[in-house]
């Protein structure tokens, strides 16, 4: 059984238990998925069974939509509603009217506080599109020493997590009615929101924190067309999209008979001058005379077999 499942994880799961129930409704032992999603959100989740896993390496760079809302008030020391209250960061500026209470660890809204204007949150938003830098939560799965950093957070052993890039190509704000507030994001891959929300708060000078999150789109799979545990229980691998889905970002090169004898025998396949795609060291998605057979890499003047999916001797 080959092929992908964009599965619609529900809320209150991990990712590796939506693959457990795949795996399960679909009997299929080579399962994996991309794109990890927390616990409390819900929302598509590539999930690659049989020799589609081997094409999951190629789906780590694709952008992510999501939608997620933002409750100011305090923050959290998981950065969502799962977390224990905890104090803002003594570097924070403050708007005036925001109290911290040190007794229970937690910072409280007077009514005199001001409250944002929706003008100020959309052009506080627009100040973070573009590549930047972000601190992940300290309760994420980025591994330090080959732990997760959630471990160490669990056990109250301090990391240093270090910084990452990110972009964010486009924010926008779809509701606000003070205290909540609601955004989409498309953005590169590893970006955490939950960390994207509370800049976003700090830049404000209110705490909060993310109470749902829904991931919309990874790359080419988008909600809409995602299943079901239950509708897998009906459909089954019907439902599968095809193998090369996966890389559909990439070019397509077709080969004839006699160059995929040639790429059986393990030969480079030779570039003419001719040849559209120019550009050495990039992946292409290659077909031969019955359909796709795997990921080709370009050299300076040959093609050669990078990833072999359905390349038959």
């Amino acid at each position: 059984m080959d092929g992908i499942i964009p599965f619609l994880k529900p809320p209150g799961i991990t990712s590796h238990d939506a693959v457990v129930i795949c795996r399960r409704i679909l009997k299929e032992k080579r399962i994996g998925h991309s794109g990890t999603l927390d616990p409390m959100a819900y929302g598509v989740l590539p999930v690659f069974l049989g020799k589609a896993t081997r094409l999951i390496e190629y789906t780590e760079g694709f952008d992510k939509t999501y939608v997620a809302e933002c409750k100011f008030g305090t923050f959290t020391d998981t950065e969502d509603s799962s977390g224990q209250q905890v104090l803002p960061d003594k570097d924070m500026v403050l708007r005036d009217g925001v109290l911290l209470n040190e007794y229970i660890q937690s910072s409280e809204l007077s009514d005199a506080m001001l409250k944002p204007t929706f003008d100020e949150l959309v052009n506080t938003l627009n100040t973070f599109i573009g590549v930047q830098n972000q601190r992940p939560s300290k309760y994420s799965a980025i591994k330090i020493n080959g732990i997760r950093a959630y471990e160490y957070a669990r056990k109250g052993i301090p990391v240093e997590l270090p910084l990452r890039q990110i972009h964010i190509k486009h924010i926008e704000l779809i509701a606000y009615g003070f205290p909540y507030f609601t955004v989409r994001v498309t953005c590169s891959g590893g970006t955490y929101i939950r960390s994207l929300l509370r800049d976003i708060c700090v830049s404000l000078g209110i705490p909060g924190t993310m109470t749902s999150l829904a991931r919309t789109q990874v790359g080419p799979f988008d909600i809409d067309s995602a299943k079901m545990a239950e509708e897998l229980m009906l459909h089954g691998e019907s439902l599968l999209l095809p193998t090369d889905t996966a890389v559909s970002h990439l070019s397509k090169v077709m080969v004839n008979s006699v160059q995929l004898k040639m790429m059986v025998q393990g030969k480079e396949l030779p570039i003419s001058s001719e040849f559209s795609y120019t550009e050495p060291e990039h992946y292409y998605r290659a077909y031969g005379p019955h359909g796709f057979i795997g990921i080709m890499k370009r050299t300076n003047h040959s093609l050669k077999v990078e990833k072999n999916i359905f390349i038959e001797g």
